[in-house]
């Protein structure tokens, strides 16, 4: 089944990168687990987001993104507060 333009379930519920197969997360519980995380100021997110946040917020904001482990396509993307969580809770259900 197609989650979305990057990722799909297969038979046996494993969540897996539709550009090259590999193994991104089981689809009850943890469909990102295996995703490769970076995060950086959010600042380096691209022109768009080229303001200091501590211009407007109180909180350090960061850029966080995750990648397929295989052929590093780009799962997902979030400009958060740093003391958030890390990566937030998918849920496929």
């Amino acid at each position: 089944m197609n989650l979305d333009l990057n990722l799909e379930t297969d038979d046996s519920g494993a969540v897996r990168c539709r550009h090259c197969g590999a193994r991104v997360g089981d689809s009850v519980g943890a469909p990102m687990a295996h995703a490769l995380r970076h995060e950086r100021p959010s600042t380096e997110a691209g022109p768009g987001v080229h303001a200091d946040p501590s211009a407007f917020v109180d909180r350090p904001i960061l850029l966080r993104q995750a990648f397929c482990p295989g052929c590093l396509a780009l799962l997902s993307t979030e400009i958060v507060p740093a003391d958030e969580p890390s990566y937030r809770t998918w849920s496929l259900t």
